[in-house]
């Protein structure tokens, strides 16, 4: 009984790590590009040691990661992509944007941009694969392409749509990507 006490301290301790490594990383994000930006930096703004850091992550890039991943799962729990429709979790892209600070600063680095549209495709071929290969005009040869130009486009349209300070109604843009993205799974 007494190690699942320690256990909890230990993960509750480790969560609160991460979470300021994390906020460390954002607000340095806001001053300076991610290439700049050192681990050092991250501690000292953390108020942690570099091996706690590294007891958590294994690179900047990591701490990106978690965050970013995190965005992904918590979508994934709230949407289905099968029952859901495309316009509906669109919406909740550019709803998300719009409280979210750091996916900003992650999708104007020129350094991370690449890494999110990564992201981006990794999710879409998780929870856009069935669709696409349901579709009428879906080649499974090409589907590399398909996953690519989805998660380019869906990337693209939301870093303009944060340049001109999410102006356009989240409902406006959401029905935008659909129509845009649509012709991908005709």
């Amino acid at each position: 009984m007494n190690s699942d006490v320690d256990k909890r301290k230990i993960n509750a301790g480790r969560v609160r790590s991460m979470d300021l490594i994390t906020s460390a990383l954002f607000e340095l994000l806001e001053t300076m590009p991610f290439s700049q930006i050192t681990v050092t930096e991250i501690c000292d703004r953390a108020g942690i040691a570099r091996k706690t850091f590294y007891r958590n992550f294994r690179s900047k890039t990591s701490v990106v990661e978690r965050l970013v991943d995190q965005v992904f799962y918590d979508f994934m729990q709230k949407y289905d992509f099968k029952t859901s429709g495309a316009r509906k979790i669109y919406l909740y892209w550019y709803e998300y944007i719009l409280c979210t600070r750091e996916f900003s600063a992650i999708f104007f680095d020129p350094d991370l941009y690449d890494f999110i549209t990564e992201k981006i495709r990794e999710f879409v071929e998780v929870e856009m694969i069935e669709t696409l290969h349901n579709s009428v005009s879906f080649d499974p040869l090409l589907s590399d392409y398909y996953l690519n130009f989805a998660a380019a486009g869906i990337a693209s349209i939301m870093r303009e749509w944060m340049k001109k300070d999410c102006q356009t109604p989240a409902k406006t843009m959401a029905s935008l990507t659909t129509r845009l993205l649509s012709g991908i799974v005709m």
